[in-house]
């Protein structure tokens, strides 16, 4: 009888946002990485770049600037 409305989703991430974009990741040591986002985790990037993969951990980053967005 009394249903709830259903609530938004709350995300801790802006996953859905970037994945599978073109993205500039910038890390604490101010190395940057050019690449694409494939998967997301908990504490980590998976950042494909130049046939190179690299397992980024979130706390090392200092920013990621799109290069080019594709919407979805």
């Amino acid at each position: 009888m009394n249903e709830k409305p259903a609530r938004p989703k709350i995300y801790d991430n802006f996953y859905e946002e970037y994945c599978g974009n073109e993205v500039r990741v910038v890390l604490y040591n101010e190395k940057i990485i050019n690449g694409k986002i494939v998967e997301v985790r908990r504490y980590w990037l998976k950042v494909e770049a130049n046939n190179v993969v690299y397992y980024i951990n979130k706390a090392w980053i200092l920013y990621i600037q799109p290069l080019k967005l594709v919407r979805k």
